[in-house]
């Protein structure tokens, strides 16, 4: 009897120090009992719950795995493990097994004192569901799955608001507005509320509510004056709906508050940004930015579109300088009248120079009758010449004279015609250096140089690359009707390496391909084609190479020193001897 006692008092101290996280006198105390073999189950999830709390999964997952039979709290904790770590599938498992399983909150040691009842914790394991089926696009289980953690807990702001976001994405308004004011209801806390009411605003904006979407945001700014998006947010309805009255009457009602004077400020900086943005939005989503060279372009663009001034688009192939020229002229005053496109590079003289100033009829075998040219046509609006790097150097004087005089004659025909054009040109070539060399009239270079605008390879616009893959994505899932969710975290290290030579077109091409070709909610390394990870191959090869020559060098350097004794070479470098000898071996230095 006494046995009994003394094994219950030390299962008694366990529970106690577990309790009180102190998980060192848990260890020590589980020695006592862990040789005896109907106590090593419990060893062995008491050993798998300390390493779950202390972040060790890979210890946790070690003794839950030895456990014959699978407790429901340890499949909530596998659950959250492989959730953690990306494996979806495998944590859906852990926690339908759950809702196979009978609970009682208060036989676990690890979940008794969070959950109030075995209600609240079902719940939750339904809003994981919910959450889960959302993230890889199954909208029906999720809906349910959401529906049943309500059914066990009415108080759920977190399911309320997510089927509020379900049926925003669905077009739904009506539903979604419904969850978002429930959820309202009953949050406490300021914060969460303000997100909701964010939310919430942006639902009746869709619908077209504009007074109460004006109301939801600037709720959502006085229970959070932090939060940005709202405030982005209420300035883009002031500027794109011409409430200046409006913007007045907030200013006076947010002045009242403590952090009026902060809000007032940021609402201001925020409708100014809308204002240049707003100015911008037609252009297509090679202007996505978060890098500063694209944001450098798009605020020339806005200076380059207030002129009549020549501009200069220089760049690789596929950068999206056609897509710059059509921006600059639907912002210009010229945009009501024509934008017209030659490509000089793909012309022979004799059509080129027939395409930009017409032709009169007779003027050469074929020609039956008169044609315009691309410069009359252009009359009033903006003309790109593309490639204007490839055109000939008698070409060049031809186009000379229009440029400088805004006039012409077609071939074949005597009368001049003038013409009100705005004139942009682009080139992937480097035209300060066919100037050098006499390929390209330095006169002429003067005169189209005017406003030049440089557009950087993709390759070196950063955080962009993802921000432009994650776009591509969705618009081919909407294009092919897939689900593809997200790039893998290889995937999206390889697209930071490549070196993209077909730069953002490239880019839309291969996503597109994938999409098409593939079925699955992610897209993974094996599904790139074979010339980008080759590629990426050879750059990682090469970077290695580089490494182990310039660590070689440093190691015959310090061995010189060293008078190539390698016990003073090795202190030298600040590692042992045997680490120096397994380096010369490793780099093959004798």
């Amino acid at each position: 009897m006494r046995k009994v006692d003394k094994k219950e008092n030390i299962i008694s101290k366990i529970y106690r120090e577990f309790n009180e996280k102190r998980f060192d006198n848990v260890k020590e105390l589980l020695k006592k009992v862990e040789n005896k073999s109907r106590d090593k189950e419990f060893v062995y999830k008491i050993k798998g719950d300390i390493d779950f709390l202390n972040g060790y999964f890979k210890g946790a997952y070690e003794n839950y795995s030895k456990l014959k039979k699978i407790p429901w709290d340890v499949n909530f904790n596998l659950g959250l493990i492989n959730l953690s770590e990306g494996k979806t599938e495998e944590a859906i498992k852990n926690f339908e097994a759950i809702l196979k399983q009978k609970v009682n909150i208060k036989d676990s040691i690890l979940y008794c004192a969070k959950y109030e009842n075995n209600n609240k914790f079902l719940s939750e394991i339904y809003l994981y569901l919910g959450a889960i089926y959302k993230t890889l696009g199954k909208k029906e289980p999720a809906i349910k799955a959401f529906e049943h953690s309500l059914g066990l807990n009415k108080i759920n702001e977190m399911a309320l608001a997510n089927l509020g976001d379900i049926f925003f994405n669905d077009d739904n308004y009506d539903e979604a507005i419904n969850y978002f004011n429930k959820a309202i209801e009953i949050v406490d806390d300021n914060i969460k509320k303000s997100y909701l009411y964010n939310d919430l605003g942006l639902t009746q904006l869709k619908k077209g509510l504009i007074q109460e979407a004006v109301e939801s945001f600037k709720k959502s700014i006085t229970f959070n004056p932090k939060n940005e998006n709202a405030i982005y947010n209420l300035g883009i309805i002031y500027v794109r709906s011409g409430m200046e009255e409006k913007i007045k009457e907030d200013y006076k009602e947010f002045i009242s508050q403590d952090a009026g004077i902060d809000i007032i400020y940021k609402l201001s900086r925020s409708i100014v940004d809308i204002t240049k943005q707003n100015v911008l939005k037609d252009i297509n989503v090679d202007f996505i930015c978060n890098d500063i060279s694209m944001s450098k372009v798009k605020e020339t663009i806005i200076k380059a579109a207030r002129t009549d001034g020549t501009v200069f688009l220089y760049g690789e192939n596929g950068t999206g300088k056609e897509l710059v020229a059509r921006a600059i002229h639907q912002l210009s005053a010229r945009k009501d009248y024509p934008f017209i496109v030659v490509n000089c590079g793909a012309l022979p003289e004799s059509l080129l120079e027939a395409e930009l100033f017409g032709y009169e009829k007779g003027a050469f075998t074929g020609a039956y009758k008169a044609k315009p040219g691309r410069f009359e046509l252009a009359d009033k609006g903006t003309l790109f010449l593309d490639e204007i790097g490839d055109i000939s150097p008698s070409m060049q004087v031809k186009l000379l004279r229009v440029v400088e005089q805004k006039e012409f004659e077609r071939i074949g025909g005597i009368e001049t015609k003038k013409v009100d054009v705005r004139i942009i040109t682009a080139t992937n070539k480097d035209i300060k250096e066919l100037v050098a060399k006499n390929l390209f009239r330095e006169d002429l270079f003067y005169r189209l140089y005017v406003l030049p605008v440089f557009l950087p390879p993709l390759r070196e616009r950063g955080t962009d690359i993802l921000a432009l893959a994650n776009y591509f994505l969705k618009k081919s899932n909407e294009k092919h009707k897939k689900n593809f969710m997200k790039f893998t975290d290889e995937v999206i290290e390889i697209f930071f390496k490549y070196r993209w030579p077909g730069n953002v077109r490239q880019m839309e091409n291969v996503i597109e391909q994938i999409v098409i070709l593939f079925d699955d909610y992610e897209v993974k390394k094996e599904y790139l084609p074979a010339e980008i990870l080759k590629e990426v191959k050879l750059l990682k090869s090469s970077l290695k190479k580089k490494k182990e020559e310039k660590e070689k060098q440093e190691i015959l350097s310090v061995l010189v020193k060293a008078k190539y004794s390698k016990t003073k070479a090795a202190k030298m470098l600040g590692i042992s001897r045997v680490a120096l000898w397994k380096k010369l071996k490793k780099l093959n230095i004798s």
